[in-house]
């Protein structure tokens, strides 16, 4: 992991530790809650930089899709060669929105918006226009702002609701550290330990998701949250790169019928399947990680069929809460509700 010390591109790598992968933690970010009250009243002041290949970047761009933000939240699309990390702009410059210059890599972003910043450079980036400055990138804080951008609105929902609030924070740790980085632990493990404590966490996640999701639509039920939505993005990339790329090899997702069926079912909701790029997703790993593929052999995929049906309705409709207190139930394709429950 290369990253900017003190406003400087560096070489260092400091992620592994005692033979053991880390992530280092994000930017510390300002008050997101005055973010979510301003998404709406002034459309395009705050610009998401994402990138198709990245699991963090999809939860914003799943959230913001979920949410209606697409006219007030412009996207910038990150990708092509990192060779100073993430280019906003496949290589090619990007003019900073608010400031009257172009930038060719992501790091620069982070000395603009702190001119003595040390930490990573990476996606997703929540950046405010007018402020000219980095709100987060942290994609939790950045989807709970996308999350309660329309709360003040008369028949807003949330994937958040107060009823679910401890059990929600406490599965997304939990999923969050044993599965999502899981697989990340398993994929550049130095040492063969590491390697195997990591694989054992994983897959014991994915064995009790498997088990929960025997009883219940999504994983808190009928009613879909943040979690089901934070998941996403890593059953989306199990198959066609931590399977082989990451050495997670022990089971597929096709192989695990409740989370594989479950997939599909997110996979079916209004916008989502256009944060799916599976061809940028290979090409961001296989292409990009050559410490652990050194020739950049772009594995061929698989073509598992995610518009199969998946017969999820069996388990009951789906519910969404809404912020003023109760459910509805609503119709996936349009995200729009059918009945109050």
């Amino acid at each position: 992991m290369v990253i900017p010390i003190h406003g400087r591109w560096t070489n260092s790598d400091g992620s592994i530790v005692d033979g053991h992968l880390g992530r280092p933690d994000s930017v510390p970010s300002g008050r997101l809650d005055e973010v979510a009250e301003r998404l709406r009243s002034t459309p395009g002041r705050y610009h998401l930089i994402a990138s198709m290949s990245c699991p963090w970047s999809q939860r914003t761009l799943l959230m913001r899709a979920l949410k209606g933000l697409d006219a007030y939240v412009p996207v910038q699309i990150a990708g092509g060669a990192r060779a100073e990390g993430y280019a906003p702009n496949l290589g090619a410059p990007w003019t900073v929105p608010g400031l009257n210059l172009c930038i060719h890599h992501l790091h620069e972003l982070d000395t603009l918006s702190d001119a003595g910043y040390s930490g990573r450079a990476t996606v997703p980036v929540l950046w405010d226009r007018d402020e000219g400055r980095i709100v987060s990138n942290e994609s939790a804080r950045i989807i709970r702002a996308f999350d309660a951008a329309d709360a003040d609105q008369a028949g807003a929902f949330t994937f958040f609701p107060s009823s679910l609030r401890k059990q929600t924070d406490a599965l997304n740790t939990r999923v969050q550290a044993d599965l999502s980085n899981g697989v990340y632990r398993a994929g550049f493990a130095p040492c063969q330990e590491a390697y195997e404590r990591a694989l054992e966490s994983v897959f014991a996640m994915l064995d009790q998701l498997e088990q929960r999701l025997a009883q219940g639509r999504y994983l808190f039920g009928q009613t879909i949250t943040e979690t089901d939505w934070r998941l996403f993005p890593t059953l989306v990339r199990f198959d066609v790169v931590y399977h082989s790329h990451f050495k997670c090899g022990r089971r597929r997702l096709v192989d695990m019928p409740n989370l594989w069926a479950y997939a599909r079912d997110l996979m079916s909701w209004r916008g989502v399947a256009a944060t799916v790029d599976f061809a940028a997703i290979r090409e961001g790993y296989y292409l990009h990680d050559r410490s652990i593929n050194p020739f950049g052999i772009v594995a061929v995929d698989a073509g598992a069929d995610w518009s199969a049906a998946h017969g999820r309705e069996r388990l009951g409709p789906a519910r969404i809460a809404l912020v003023a207190g109760g459910e509805v139930e609503m119709d996936i394709a349009s995200m729009l509700p059918v009945a109050c429950v």
